[in-house]
């Protein structure tokens, strides 16, 4: 029997990971050509209603993109009762890793999902071609978050070298069953991203959605270009994204209100979230059972991150104090993702980190640097509001943007990358992990290319280490 890709022929059997609908139960079938597959705009509406479905699972934003790289970090303890993602908390995945597996399967087949969308030839009416051309829009815009998440889980950050000429993860934008992919370099999958996120802004039509902050919009859009251009280090780019997303009237939540951030579901402040419903059955598979204690409370907040807030900021509500923890452990766990069952939307991206994308681009540009401390001083004081205006500059005044992003992103999935992009090691204090030292650029930073893979693919190159 020939040996296909496992991308491809996983795709071709209708594997799927997550507890939600199945993309093959709501879609055309994915061994045919995509004008057999998609023959209508009720297809295509159907389709994207499934790659979102496809979001939700719990390996990907549903649990795993969230929790993965925050466990490999600093900011999260591992309870000594854990008994999911451990070898990623202490740095020892190995190739045959059914987590780092899923992940990269089930990215790819949703990848091809979205291909098979953008790749069709439906004629509509002139009065449905906006409806049409905001789906490619969401399409495009999807798949370019799917190569931006590929990249940052699979592949080290985009300065790791001068050029980003380093590997990356192969790029596939049509369905062919023969095909061997090589790695693409980092710099060719940033600019894939950048290029699908940007024709997305061509064909999204904000005026026809009703501003849920469930699906995609234009300025959700932006919203995530910002963050691809910061993690580039496009600080040009990653400031006007941001000032178009900061204009477009979404608004922090007041300090009073600071826990509906987490208790509701699209807020002021929330610009993507994945929806998460009961219909959607994630049960114990959702990302708030690994930490509430009703859930299975594998992980815990550190020392490290609790202890840096000032004992009036309001984001210390979301760390819950817990009599039974002694000893090593703080007394908290975290609270941000309080439903059990999974009903907590998925926060993607909200105006905090926009404003702390714009503030660190101004900072590193340095031609704005009242700005900076403006953008800084909105999520400071939102948190605290005695805090004092920022007076820092330079060095210090990243450092403290930096810690910012820390307080207010923590358990959203940015550490890890955070220190990976200022090329800082993992230090983990008073640490209870069997590791509590990962020095920058260590292999075990990223994900293994999973041995399935590699197995039936001669032309993938491995990572290092692995």
């Amino acid at each position: 029997m020939k040996k296909y890709n496992k991308i491809l022929l996983l795709i071709m059997i209708g594997f799927f990971l997550s507890c939600s609908e199945s993309f093959l139960e709501v879609s055309p079938q994915d061994s045919v050509s995509n004008d057999e597959a998609l023959t209508s705009l009720e297809d295509l509406e159907t389709s994207i209603s499934g790659v979102y479905d496809e979001f939700q699972g719990a390996y990907y934003y549903g649990r795993y993109m969230l929790l993965i790289p925050d466990v490999m970090a600093d900011d999260v303890k591992q309870n000594e009762q854990a008994n999911r993602v451990v070898d990623f908390a202490q740095h020892v995945v190995s190739v045959d890793d059914s987590q780092a597996s899923a992940l990269w399967t089930g990215l790819y087949y949703t990848n091809n999902a979205l291909n098979n969308i953008i790749n069709s030839d439906i004629e509509v009416t002139e009065s449905t071609q906006d409806e049409k051309d905001h789906i490619m829009g969401e399409a495009y815009a999807l798949r370019g978050l799917i190569y931006f998440d590929l990249v940052r889980l699979f592949a080290n950050h985009y300065t790791y070298t001068a050029d980003a000429s380093h590997l990356g993860v192969p790029i596939i934008l049509d369905f062919d069953y023969t095909l061997e992919p090589e790695r693409n370099t980092v710099e060719e999958v940033y600019d894939q991203v950048i290029s699908d996120m940007t024709t997305a802004l061509t064909l999204i039509d904000d005026t026809s959605r009703t501003g849920n902050s469930n699906s995609l919009s234009s300025t959700a859009v932006k919203a995530l270009l910002s963050r691809v251009y910061l993690y580039k280090e496009d600080w040009s780019n990653a400031e006007a994204m941001a000032t178009e997303v900061i204009e477009a009237g979404y608004s922090l939540v007041d300090n009073a209100d600071y826990l509906t951030l987490w208790s509701e579901d699209n807020s002021s402040e929330s610009i993507f979230e994945i929806s998460q419903t009961e219909s959607d059955n994630q049960g114990g598979n959702c990302l708030g059972a690994m930490y509430v204690v009703d859930g299975y409370g594998d992980y815990l907040p550190s020392d490290d991150v609790v202890s840096l807030y000032d004992a009036d900021d309001a984001r210390l509500q979301v760390f819950i104090e817990d009599e039974l923890l002694a000893g090593d452990y703080a007394p908290y766990r975290m609270n941000k993702y309080p439903d059990v069952l999974g009903y907590d939307n998925t926060k993607v991206i909200r105006l905090a980190e926009v404003y702390l994308i714009r503030a660190e681009a101004r900072a590193q540009l340095g031609t704005d640097i009242a700005g900076a401390q403006e953008d800084l001083d909105m999520v400071r004081q939102r948190a605290l509001p005695t805090a004092a205006n920022v007076t820092a500059t330079g060095d210090e005044l990243l450092e403290e943007i930096m810690l910012e992003r820390r307080l207010e992103l923590c358990f959203e999935g940015h550490r890890l990358w955070d220190l990976m992009r200022y090329k800082e090691d993992i230090v983990r204090n008073e640490c209870t992990a069997s590791i509590c030292y990962i020095p920058y650029g260590d292999d075990t930073n990223i994900l293994p290319i999973p041995q399935d893979e590699t197995d039936v693919n001669p032309n993938i190159t491995p990572n290092p280490g692995y």
